[in-house]
């Protein structure tokens, strides 16, 4: 029993301490280079996330003095405002398949018209094979229920699959409070990378509920009595994890989590060691089962590897390049890929591993891995704004305020990812206190422990491989959150406490406020994107050669006004660009004899225009284009109607982060907040 209760605490120790580190990363250090930069200062962030505790606060004493009767209303309510917001989200904004989604949609439609020729991207890629499998069938019944209408079949399939995790999740916090369900439901309803993912057909957005279902089966099974109910919940969580792998290998560390808290943890069953045992091997058989099973229905479909993936330890050797943060790196990729044989790549990579930790050394090596923590922990938005650059059916208003929405809606996620590790934190402090640790909570920690390690110390690090830490953070909260000590409690003597608070916060808030001046006077210079089409290099470098006095044209609609593009990558070519618009007119061209394939044009309205490239040399050359059995874009290159020409439309943007009116509105809504906060405290200072 002393080894049981030293070994849970141990655990706990370590789970909560990789709550701390994370919490530190995100309050001091989330990452600058990706699409989310220009950051509110981390005291900003700090406040941002006490005055969303603060309100989660008073939510649940709200809910917590609301009548069960009630309480079921609301929640009844909440499910039906979270149900609009999504339906609302699904349609307005459809993702644009690009880079892997591009080849994944390409070969499911491909499965789905009858066609078992796999594109070479898959023997590289192994890894999507399921789901391009799984997609294919989506496809199929969408094609039955919404015809062609595919990307809004697809958020709306996403979107009730996330729905369904969220619902088992409610329903289990049910059983243990009505009032922390709705505090669930509450946080669910401000999580902005939940609503981004259900927009993007990955294997992200399919294991992600996965997670939550998991525990969900796990707790079932462990409270389960009965011998049906054992087998029954036993066959569910199997199914569970064994979907998870298949669709996402680095899942192997959930499933072992889930053996590691059946072998750790009691269950309420007469003869428990039978039980588990029982568990254990029906596990095992599901894991070995739907392997099996995959690997027939992929023969099936016509799937055969030849020798072309990428060995394991490439992956580890790119996450090791001192000269990054652990992500995918192309170069890295693409000198393992031109390699001839398996033993050729496997060489070429395990050299490549030997020579960067020779080259970092000791202290280089606890330096990396350091940047590959902040690259996994740091940062809320979970790589929620980067994983759908372009939208094929989006708001005007968001296409043209794409980078304030985005840039508010980070900050939003920060914060609110702050505010999550916080609570979760505090709540494995008070476990490790009270020496009794939750059977989910270890769970969860011992999968997102597994989760960290395998992808800090060994594979490659994104920040999107980190996403399934947030629906566990988010049923953390829910079930582990409690009142903070109340201050207010001896105000009656102490009448100054809340003033003093409040002129405290007025003056943190202020200083708080002077250091993030630069984002009304930095510039920033992103333009607005308008047409973004840029398949065709990744992976395949596909090719059009365009012959001594040929022309090619590709239409395209602007949805907004433009005056810049780029063609292929802005390169020098003997030719003429010409830009006509619907009526054929030409509005603009060039005249010299060596152009660049990029230029700045006076602002055009939005509107359907074609682009055309001509070569005037006496040499052919060749611009980069993506062969699509869907569109790319409405129209594809009018020679070649199944290709669309690798082209951007730009509208040019030179001004702040926020404009003076949109900053004071931030900080005042803070300033507001907070205040709000501390005076509904004080007012309910008898009740809490």
């Amino acid at each position: 029993m002393r080894i049981r209760q030293h070994l849970f605490a141990t655990l706990g120790g370590l789970i909560s301490l990789m709550l701390f580190v994370a919490t530190g990363l995100a309050f001091a250090l989330p990452v600058t280079f990706r699409v989310d930069h220009d950051w509110l200062s981390p005291l900003v962030i700090l406040i941002g996330a006490g005055v969303y505790l603060g309100g989660l606060g008073l939510t649940f004493r709200a809910l917590h003095h609301t009548s069960d009767r009630r309480n079921h209303w609301i929640g009844r309510g909440l499910w039906l405002l979270l149900l609009v917001i999504q339906v609302f989200v699904a349609i307005h904004w459809i993702a644009a398949p690009r880079a892997d989604l591009y080849f994944v949609h390409q070969q499911a439609l491909a499965l789905l018209d009858g066609s078992h020729q796999w594109a070479p991207y898959f023997q590289t890629y192994p890894n999507n094979v399921n789901l391009t499998i799984l997609l294919s069938g989506l496809l199929s019944l969408g094609r039955t229920v919404l015809g062609e209408h595919t990307g809004l079949w697809l958020n709306l399939v996403q979107f009730a699959w996330l729905d369904l995790s969220l619902w088992a999740s409610w329903r289990q916090l049910k059983r243990l409070s009505i009032v922390r369900a709705n505090l669930f439901l509450v946080i669910v309803l401000g999580t902005v990378p939940l609503y981004a993912y259900a927009l993007n057909t990955y294997t992200d957005t399919y294991v992600l509920p996965l997670v939550l279902l998991s525990l969900v089966a796990f707790r079932r099974l462990q409270d389960t009595i009965t011998w049906p109910q054992i087998t029954g919940w036993s066959i569910i969580l199997g199914l569970i994890v064994t979907s998870a792998y298949l669709l996402k290998a680095n899942f192997i560390v959930l499933i072992i989590a889930v053996l590691l808290a059946l072998l750790l943890l009691k269950n309420r069953a007469p003869q428990p060691n039978i039980t588990r045992s029982i568990a254990i091997l029906i596990l095992l058989a599901s894991l070995a089962t739907g392997t099996s099973l995959m690997h027939s229905v992929q023969r099936q479909q016509g799937y055969h590897t030849n020798g072309a993936v990428l060995p394991p330890v490439s992956w580890i050797a790119m996450s090791w390049n001192p000269d990054l943060y652990g992500q995918y790196n192309r170069a890295d990729a693409t000198q393992i890929i031109k390699q001839p044989t398996p033993a050729a790549k496997k060489a070429v990579a395990k050299q490549n591993l030997i020579n960067r930790l020779h080259q970092l050394g000791p202290v280089g090596i606890i330096g990396h891995l350091f940047k590959k923590a902040q690259l996994f922990f740091a940062t809320g938005t979970f790589d929620a704004f980067q994983i759908s650059p372009e939208f094929d059916r989006a708001p005007n208003w968001y296409r043209q305020h794409r980078a304030t929405t985005d840039w508010f809606l980070a900050n939003w996620c920060q914060m609110n990812y702050l505010a999550l590790l916080l609570v979760n934190l505090g709540w494995g402090l008070q476990q490790l206190r009270r020496r009794r640790i939750s059977a989910s909570f270890l769970m969860a920690g011992l999968f997102v422990l597994g989760l960290a390690a395998f992808h800090i110390i060994f594979w490659e690090t994104e920040e999107r491989y980190a996403l399934p830490i947030l629906p566990l953070l988010i049923a953390g909260t829910a079930a582990g959150y409690r009142q903070p000590l109340n201050l207010f409690q001896k105000s009656d003597q102490l009448r100054w406490l809340p003033l003093g608070m409040g002129v405290t916060f007025t003056l943190v808030l202020g200083l708080a406020a002077w250091q993030n001046t630069g984002l009304i006077t930095h510039s920033n210079s992103e333009p607005v994107s308008v047409i973004s089409q840029g398949e065709g290099r990744y992976y395949q470098n596909h090719h059009y050669r365009l012959l001594p006095h040929q022309k090619v044209s590709q239409p395209f609609t602007a949805t907004l006004p433009f005056d810049q593009f780029i063609i292929n990558n802005g390169e020098s070519v003997a030719g003429r660009i010409t830009l006509t618009n619907a009526k054929g007119k030409t509005i603009w061209q060039t005249h010299d004899q060596e152009i660049d394939l990029l230029g700045t044009i006076p602002l055009q309205p939005a509107g359907r225009y074609t682009l055309s490239v001509q070569n005037t040399g006496t040499e052919s050359f060749r611009l980069i284009s993506a062969p699509a059995n869907y569109p790319l874009l409405p129209q594809g290159i009018r020679q070649h109607p199944h290709q669309y020409l690798r082209f951007f439309v730009q509208q040019r943007s030179i001004a702040p982060v926020l404009s003076h009116g949109k900053f004071w509105l931030l900080f005042g809504a803070l300033w507001l907040g907070g205040l709000l906060i501390i005076d509904r405290f004080y007012w309910y200072r008898r009740q809490i």
